[in-house]
């Protein structure tokens, strides 16, 4: 999926290119109502994509399904428009995804620095507004045992063979057809956040593991696109706890009757405020500071 993707769009489909197994590769574009010209760019400087071009922004779910009702291959592939594919981790995602017990394989995240971007992590809890990739405790006391768990460290550490996760990210994230097949796509009433969580927790409902695979190396420039500006979007981050709470109602409190679903809606909704107010404040700051 594209939206706005800039030149990052270009480097991340020049990988492809330039990574490809020796293999029939197809790659699909959904482009999301970009402005900025890259959907355009894209068809017309890498012919070999078929590039679907969408009226408005509908999301990640959406679109990432437009592109598996067309996609044709055993393997189908999600792959944020801000990665930049290295050599062999295509092929060692298939080949995790040879044994038949796996339902889907995670490529290894990276900065461009080459540092991990631990995405590969544990079954989600209440725990992870406390001790998730990017709280604020994990940033201050990152060898915490809490953290280190959910992040699995210890694999990330020690691993050079694919090992079981509770979940990847869809940035790069491959599953077989008959896992599709049998699960169903991504869950549309997600538009970004969670969506991946949500069908890893579906696929292994299905009897399937979900793996990690060291060495299928994939930088993510999401630094470099604008993701974490000095102000988030109010819209970012309303989206990403309503999809926390979506994820939590599906998966932990299915019944409407459970007294866990208000508590969560209450905790996820001040988070929520709690967060976008804080963020405003600090743009503020810089400000008043040189006034």
């Amino acid at each position: 999926m594209n939206y706005n993707g800039g030149a990052l769009l270009d480097r991340c489909l020049q990988s492809l290119r330039d990574a490809a197994p020796a293999c029939a590769v197809e790659t699909i574009l959904v482009d999301n109502a970009s402005t900025d010209g890259s959907g355009e760019r894209a068809a017309h400087d890498f012919p070999e994509v078929r590039v679907v071009r969408n009226a408005e922004n509908v999301g990640l779910s959406k679109a990432f399904n437009q592109a598996l009702a067309q996609a044709r291959g055993e393997f189908l592939l999600s792959l944020d428009n801000d990665t930049r594919v290295q050599p062999g981790a295509l092929q060692g995602m298939m080949d995790a995804l040879a044994d038949p017990r796996v339902g889907a394989a995670g490529g290894m995240l990276l900065n461009p620095d080459m540092t991990p971007q631990k995405t590969a992590r544990n079954f989600p809890s209440a725990l992870n507004a406390v001790f998730g990739r990017r709280s604020f405790v994990t940033r201050v006391w990152p060898d915490n045992p809490v953290s280190r768990r959910y992040l699995m460290e210890d694999q990330l550490e020690s691993g050079t063979q694919p090992y079981s996760v509770g979940w990847v990210s869809t940035a790069a994230l491959m599953v077989r057809r008959d896992v599709v097949q049998r699960v169903g796509g991504l869950d549309e009433g997600f538009f970004v956040y969670w969506t991946d969580a949500d069908w890893c927790a579906r696929i292994r409902a299905a009897g399937y593991d979900i793996r990690a695979v060291p060495g299928a190396n994939v930088i993510h420039d999401e630094n470099l696109k604008g993701k974490r500006r000095a102000r988030r979007s109010t819209r970012m981050m309303v989206d990403f706890h309503k999809g926390a709470y979506r994820y939590y109602r599906k998966h932990r409190a299915s019944s409407p009757w459970n007294p866990m679903a208000l508590v969560a809606l209450v905790g996820l909704s001040a988070r929520a405020g709690t967060l976008i107010a804080w963020d405003y404040v600090r743009t503020l700051r810089p400000t008043r500071d040189r006034a």
